[in-house]
């Protein structure tokens, strides 16, 4: 459980308060709830934030399950209430058991697309931790970025269709703000998964913000205090977590001898980001260090850009940037652990649903950015201590629409 959770009786009195605030105790149907406040959650105790890899992978396969987590608390009059941005808090998230849950929620979950591995495996974490809680879910993929019309018509179809939560994976962080309203003056558990809502009304965060991903991949080369010259390719341009991936690897290369020669905008297309890759480093041959998206790190592997002088780092992972980091042609790439994500989205949705406080009651959860690095960072790799099954779906595995029965 997180540091400084608090004691066990505090949490005891927080949680019947909630309840007798929410008429807990009874279903949507008026079943009785399987939670008994005056009792800890089986498992809540379990877990640490300093786990080894070996105990995550074994605790990922119990139920409940639990993974070291950064916590913010969203109610903290510090933290910025838009996508609940704050002070975070080293912890482990304890998703409930399977035997909390009295009956088969319907729940939805909408999606960019699934047209990328990113969204392919946080789909497979949702659909794992429905299976696992016996909850009915559907998920919609609106198509694209560009599709935010498209993705607001299939929340009302979800809504429609019974749904009694929706864990969303937003399309634009403020463009969804209305429905949010909407949603919880409905009495609709609303999660964030993912991608980040400004709203503060949404019922519970798994979302990491990007800014920690760009920071991640600028901390290290702060601590390698080497003199760099950087070309930065950050994604869509006007895409939220594009920006947010740039301040955060601009904020924490300050007072480093690490200087931005260029940044670069453009499609994660591989076509788009090797010309914008090859353009670049034309023009500027002194580049040291090519940084950005996981899509620029294999463009710049396969059009073999600068003739593999420079070094490679990724903001995200897919499972062939891995494989590069693996082959060492790129240095390091951070993981957010987008399963992991899913899973906690689809979690909170269930426990919220049953009347069951937040884990921490903080609000919004996250597993901590990973930067995972390969033969080419030397003593710096750590390629042992990564669990794949956090971030990537199953090789053979298919994006799955329903859950049911």
């Amino acid at each position: 459980m997180p540091k400084g959770k608090a004691k066990a009786a505090a949490l005891v009195a927080a949680a019947a308060l909630l309840l007798s605030a929410c008429s807990a105790g009874q279903d949507s149907e008026g079943g009785a709830s399987k939670y008994d406040p005056s009792k800890p959650i089986p498992g809540s105790d379990k877990g640490s934030f300093t786990a080894t890899a070996a105990e995550i992978k074994e605790a990922l396969k119990t139920d409940p399950w639990w993974y070291p987590t950064l916590f913010v608390d969203c109610k903290d009059a510090a933290t910025k209430a838009e996508g609940c941005n704050g002070e975070r808090t080293e912890g482990v998230y304890n998703a409930i058991p399977k035997d909390l849950v009295s009956k088969r929620w319907k729940i939805c979950f909408a999606v960019p697309h699934v047209s990328d591995p990113y969204w392919v495996a946080a789909d497979f974490g949702a659909v794992e931790e429905a299976r696992r809680l016996g909850v009915d879910l559907d998920v919609y993929e609106a198509g694209g970025y560009t599709e935010l019309s498209k993705q607001l018509n299939q929340i009302d179809d979800c809504v429609s269709s019974g749904a009694e939560a929706i864990v969303i994976g937003a399309i634009s962080f403020n463009g969804l703000d209305a429905k949010v309203e909407q949603l919880v003056d409905q009495g609709i558990v609303v999660i964030d998964g993912l991608n980040g809502i400004s709203n503060p009304k949404v019922s519970g965060r798994a979302v990491l913000n990007w800014r920690e991903m760009g920071g991640a991949v600028g901390d290290y080369l702060k601590k390698q205090n080497k003199s760099e010259k950087v070309a930065w390719f950050p994604g869509p341009p006007g895409a939220g977590w594009a920006e947010d991936a740039t301040a955060g690897f601009n904020d924490a290369i300050k007072g480093a001898p690490v200087s931005v020669a260029a940044t670069k905008y453009g499609d994660t297309s591989k076509e788009v980001q090797l010309k914008l890759l090859e353009d670049t480093l034309q023009a500027d041959p002194g580049i040291s260090v090519i940084a950005g998206t996981a899509v620029t790190a294999d463009a710049a592997v396969a059009g073999n850009v600068g003739g593999g002088k420079a070094k490679i780092y990724a903001d995200y992972l897919i499972p062939s940037t891995f494989d590069a980091i693996k082959d060492g042609k790129v240095t390091c790439g951070v993981s957010d652990q987008p399963v992991i994500q899913a899973r906690m989205a689809i979690d909170m949705a269930v426990r919220l649903l049953e009347k069951i406080p937040l884990d921490d009651q903080k609000g919004r959860a996250f597993p901590a950015p990973k930067l995972v690095c390969g033969p080419d960072a030397g003593a710096d790799a750590n390629l042992d201590s990564f669990i794949p099954e956090t971030t990537f779906a199953p090789a053979d595995f298919k994006p799955v629409f329903r859950v049911t029965k």
